[in-house]
């Protein structure tokens, strides 16, 4: 058996799980990283936004294909800062399907599923970079309230539940008006009744981060990392 101290541990990599609702900036937040530091895993083909940006981009339309990406960036194959996945709702209901196709049993498929989702949450870990991963925005049900609130979308409650836990911040991209009354776009970083959101922070320091920051990945990464 080996103890060791948390004072004495840490890790420079951050994960972040962005939802929200359709053509509030989820793609586009993509180009306010690091040029050249960045591999976007392409699973929806929806990439209008980002057309003419200096993003390298790899498709991936199955779970054997996503964890050939995860293990080339584990095994220092490809060494990117940021790996970006949109989206992770895409990519699970693929991988559902991929499963029923095969076995044509609701439940057989599911518990198959579940265990490839806990495979890539378990990879995602052990990733050497900092990771976004784009979700679907949906109503669910709040564990504390037992309301519902605006959170990522998953197929299949319980591992919808269960995935926020597993990011260290998750945020909301959205759409507001201005004091002018004018739309501005928005990433929400502080939880609220209607917004399951929050930021993990290092111990003793508080959240750096306002209720409502500027559509910048990068700049909120900052704000984590180097207060």
């Amino acid at each position: 058996m080996i103890i060791t101290n948390t004072k004495d541990e840490g890790t420079q990599y951050k994960s972040y799980l962005v939802f929200g609702a359709t053509k509030t900036g989820k793609t586009r937040l993509v180009t306010t990283l690091p040029e050249g530091e960045v591999l976007l895993v392409n699973t929806e083909n929806n990439l209008d936004s980002i057309y003419g940006a200096n993003i390298n981009k790899v498709d991936c339309q199955s779970y054997d294909a996503f964890i050939e990406i995860l293990d080339a960036i584990i095994a220092k194959q490809i060494t990117p800062k940021w790996l970006y996945l949109d989206s992770i709702s895409d990519l699970m209901q693929k991988i559902f399907n991929e499963e029923f196709q095969k076995t044509k049993d609701g439940r057989q498929a599911y518990n198959n599923f579940e265990r490839k989702y806990y495979d890539v949450i378990g990879r995602f870990k052990s990733l050497p970079c900092n990771i976004v991963a784009i979700a679907q925005q949906g109503l669910i049900k709040d564990e504390i309230t037992g309301g519902v609130i605006f959170g990522a979308t998953l197929p299949w409650a319980k591992i919808q539940s269960q995935l926020p836990y597993n990011f260290s911040a998750v945020v909301a991209t959205r759409c507001v008006k201005n004091a002018e009354g004018n739309d501005q776009f928005v990433i929400q970083c502080h939880p609220c009744t209607q917004y399951q959101v929050g930021v993990r922070t290092q111990y003793g320091m508080e959240n750096p981060l306002a209720g409502f920051e500027n559509p910048d990945l990068l700049q909120i990464h900052n704000k984590i990392t180097k207060p």
